[in-house]
């Protein structure tokens, strides 16, 4: 199968690709549902990981080992640390890191890297997609995405995530699916809507623009297909 994989942690990420999709069917696989048919003519595998990374990262190489996708597409929500990003904005990852693990540990053992470098294809199709959709309530931006196994709202966390790694935002998975991809030199990017600003009112700030921000993700993926489609 030569697809394209897109990934979404919760089931509101994915839902308006499932409603642009015409399904060829449905499988299950290590509790994962793998939603198989086309989205403007192009054949594509969309999935819930569900949230954290070891699910993401589990999810993302039975997408590989079993659909043998030609590039993974991630798609959802995050909390903005950059101060140019703000709430509703965009991220597209030009690399991602993990947050939480050590970078003498990543550097030393497999795969001996501390951050996963997204296709360069790929971010410019999420840039032209961001450009064509027009909008001029929020901006696009590409920057280094990072992961953890926390929701980040606490203002001290968020600070030491910032002098660590220099991100434009933060979640929960993007960083695993990422590294898998890596190790099976499979294309990928990151597509981050901003639900909050990872501080001590995110908790609040993401109840707010939850289902917004993950709309907008979702609506710049299926322009994506669009663009990757008529190229």
């Amino acid at each position: 199968m030569d697809s394209i994989g897109i990934i979404g942690a919760m089931e509101l990420e994915i839902s308006l690709l499932l409603k642009n999709m015409s399904f060829d069917k449905e499988e299950k696989h290590a509790g994962f549902k793998f939603y198989l048919g086309k989205i403007f003519n192009t054949d594509v595998v969309v999935t819930c990981c569900n949230v954290g990374k070891v699910n993401a990262a589990a999810c993302t190489q039975i997408l590989i080992d079993k659909y043998n996708v030609k590039s993974i597409i991630n798609t959802g929500i995050a909390g903005g640390i950059h101060s140019d990003v703000k709430v509703c904005d965009v991220v597209i990852s030009s690399d991602v890191a993990h947050h939480d693990v050590r970078k003498e540990q990543m550097e030393t053992l497999f795969p001996y890297r501390t951050s996963f470098k997204s296709d360069e294809n790929l971010v410019k199709t999420a840039v032209c997609a961001c450009e064509f959709i027009g909008v001029k309530d929020w901006n696009h931006h590409v920057g280094r995405i990072v992961s953890g196994e926390c929701f980040v709202s606490d203002r001290g966390l968020k600070q030491k995530i910032v002098n660590e790694f220099s991100p434009h935002c933060v979640e929960m998975e993007g960083a695993a699916i990422g590294h898998v991809a890596h190790i099976n030199n499979v294309p990928f990017v990151i597509i981050r809507s901003i639900s909050d600003n990872a501080d001590d009112s995110a908790n609040e700030t993401y109840n707010n623009y939850e289902s917004v921000a993950a709309i907008q993700s979702a609506n710049i993926v299926l322009n994506m297909i669009k663009l990757m489609k008529d190229m």
